[in-house]
């Protein structure tokens, strides 16, 4: 499994998925599907806000262990999500 970007994520354009910046998916893809880089399990983007500049992050729709895009629950064995978005 590839060490991905946790600053990206991949989203579905036509029936392909493209990785992009969290910030691009946010303002140019903000209705298109999102999975982890990491895992392929579905996502969603969370943004905190601070002045002027926004931290983004992506966040798991459903709670695994399997991903090291996680590191609170991973368990240091990586592995696709059981519902992973192909």
């Amino acid at each position: 499994m590839p060490n991905p970007d946790p600053q990206t994520c991949e989203v579905k354009i036509g029936c392909a998925w493209i990785a992009v910046s969290l910030d691009e998916a946010a303002s140019q893809h903000i209705m298109a599907v999102k999975r982890c880089p990491a895992c392929n399990g579905r996502v969603a983007l969370n943004g905190t806000y601070s002045g002027p500049s926004v931290r983004r992050s992506l966040y798991h729709r459903k709670a695994r262990n399997g991903c090291p895009l996680k590191p609170d629950t991973y368990t240091g064995q990586p592995s696709l999500h059981p519902q992973a978005l192909t």
